[in-house]
């Protein structure tokens, strides 16, 4: 450990801080746990009295003692000695095995579905969240990584939150009901069971943080072999038609056996604490049992006191042994709970003014005063720049890669705030106005065209949810899609592949020009909207960009002549700043 850093403890700080921040998912569930939590103090009790009815047999019915304690002589004075009391110890037996095992069922049963209802509800938690975050959490975050986190991290917090809490408290309790009966026994030969305790604290500690250290790198690795499996599979184009299918193979194969040794690693230092604590819990045991035959000797305790001891120490050192195991479980979840935190706590760089204004009819004035604007670690790529879209009329922009074009889009999406100047629509400053509100304004059509995997009905009211079948047929025979739309084995209701992948460039862009002509916003932006297409498709699609365009605000971003007929008025970015390319001019017919 000298060449690397230390691992980090399972240390009660940081699960503290993780029932602290995940633990209020467990609340509404509260009832089912109470329930669960009763359950199980009843099974913890019928651990605690398991070891009596073989005392009884013992000291009532094969060794006899001349004196017997309170407990004996009560039960001797019910059943007597003969086969009443041994009726009584077999039937004590068979009550306490159905009881615990229905008490158990009800525990595990309440447990389970609370703990898969936790998830659930951590997960939804964490979406929600992902979603909030502004858009240079996305621009830079791994896709991949965030459902790595999504599915498996969140999966863990089910053996923090849940399995761990209820198995602790229903392993402490009988554990402190254990230790309180053998005290009552024979204090002396609790002392001598307890002395091996310290060593197991240490143990599980020392291991825990390994194990925690190895299950963090396994973490990080899996998230890697997300990353590059859904790279692989989404661009698999891109991968067959290079022949890199070798190539793809080894990256992944890397990722995944690098998961391998770090899993390796964990359930190694879990089999190596197992087997420690075995023998310390061994050594245990004999200096009980060498105590204990000392006494019976001298007459301090009977043989069943010494059986139902031994029987106890079995129910005290059995949980030891599984909640040493259950440290395991633990560091890995404690690992897990990490990275999800680091999610949660990151806050949205783009977040609602704090008086909420009221919604106001929007003309489409739009307007960058003295705006300038640079990503995080990179230069500016609009400086002091002034930018005025008056309503009604298409601007388009123009200008060499990274110069600054989708800039103005995403200012204008408020995806971004600018470091200086300000952006308006109507005068307002967009950092007075609600973001819903604001979005609700502006319609898109990119230059890539994103559809769900759903049916071509739901794509197109994407743009408006809670438009009506005639309102979604409309704006599709306006964009020139309703035509191919019927030709769909099962019409509106077809089911797209991911990514609308079983369409054409021009059938998927036509679609996202219906979902924009649906939503019927004062504003729309066109990013680069006929790049990629053949030009007999961009020739049929300009028509379609009129129909949307009309009427609206429009702000173009593209380099191609045809788009640029859809301009009023063309505007090239240069040094951070707009500087005209062509004169306004009506608008072609």
């Amino acid at each position: 450990m000298s060449a690397r850093a230390k691992p980090d403890a399972v240390q009660p700080r940081a699960l503290l801080r993780l029932f602290r921040r995940m633990g209020p998912h467990a609340r509404p569930h509260r009832k089912k746990l109470i329930l669960g939590s009763l359950a199980m103090v009843v099974v913890a009790l019928t651990e605690i009295l398991r070891p009596w009815p073989m005392k009884v047999i013992f000291d009532g019915i094969l060794i006899p003692q001349a004196q017997p304690d309170a407990v004996m002589t009560v039960l001797l004075g019910w059943f007597g000695a003969g086969d009443g009391l041994l009726a009584a110890a077999a039937l004590a037996i068979l009550v306490l095995a159905i009881v615990s095992g229905a008490m158990g069922y009800v525990q595990s049963t309440l447990i389970a579905a609370t703990g898969q209802q936790v998830v659930a509800d951590i997960r939804l938690d964490l979406y929600r969240h992902i979603q909030s975050l502004s858009h240079s959490f996305h621009d830079t975050a791994s896709s991949a990584d965030i459902i790595s986190r999504l599915t498996g991290d969140v999966r863990m917090m089910r053996d923090l939150l849940i399995d761990a809490a209820v198995f602790f408290a229903a392993r402490t309790l009988v554990m402190v009901g254990t230790i309180g009966v053998m005290l009552l026994m024979d204090w002396r030969l609790t002392l001598v069971a307890l002395v091996v305790l310290p060593g197991l604290v240490w143990i599980t500690q020392t291991y825990g943080a390994r194990i925690k250290d190895a299950a963090r790198r396994q973490r990080r690795k899996e998230g890697k072999i997300a990353m590059v499996m859904t790279e692989g599979i989404s661009a698999i184009s891109v991968v067959k038609g290079f022949a890199r299918e070798a190539h793809e193979e080894e990256r992944f194969a890397r990722q995944n056996n690098g998961s391998a040794e770090a899993g390796v690693v964990s359930t190694r230092m879990t089999a190596q604490m197992d087997r420690v604590v075995q023998v310390v819990l061994a050594v245990g045991t004999c200096l009980v049992l060498w105590y204990g035959v000392t006494r019976v000797r001298s007459g301090a305790v009977s043989p069943g006191d010494l059986l139902v001891f031994t029987a106890y120490l079995s129910t005290l050192y059995k949980p030891i042994r599984k909640m040493s195991a259950m440290t395991a479980r633990i560091a890995k979840a404690t690992a897990s709970g990490e990275r999800l935190l680091e999610i949660f706590d990151i806050k949205p760089d783009i977040t609602d003014p704090a008086e909420l204004t009221e919604d106001h009819a929007v003309i489409g004035h739009v307007a960058l005063e003295g705006v300038t604007f640079a990503y995080p670690g990179a230069p500016a790529v609009l400086m002091d720049a002034t930018l005025h879209l008056h309503p009604g009329q298409t601007v388009a922009l123009v200008g060499g890669s990274g110069m600054g074009k989708s800039s103005v889009a995403k200012l204008l999406m408020r995806f971004y705030d600018p470091q200086a100047g300000r952006v308006t629509i109507d005068g307002h400053d967009l950092r007075d106005i609600p973001l819903a509100s604001l979005r609700d304004q502006i319609a898109v059509v990119l230059q890539e065209s994103v559809l769900f995997a759903t049916s071509v009905r739901d794509n197109i009211a994407y743009g408006r949810l809670d438009a009506s079948e005639d309102d979604i047929i409309a704006a599709a025979i306006a964009a020139g899609a309703d035509a191919f739309i019927r030709r769909l084995p099962d019409g509106y209701d077809t089911i797209l592949g991911e990514r609308g992948e079983t369409l054409s460039g021009g059938q998927r862009q036509r679609i996202a020009i219906a979902r924009a002509i649906l939503r019927d916003a004062p504003i729309l932006i066109l990013d680069e909207p006929l790049t990629g297409l053949d030009e007999d498709t961009a020739r049929d699609l300009v028509g379609a960009l009129k129909t949307v365009a009309k009427g609206r605000t429009t702000l173009l971003i593209a380099h191609d002549a045809l788009s640029l007929t859809l301009a009023d008025q063309v505007l090239q970015i240069e040094g951070g700043r707009f500087a005209p390319l062509r004169p306004v001019q009506e608008r072609r017919a």
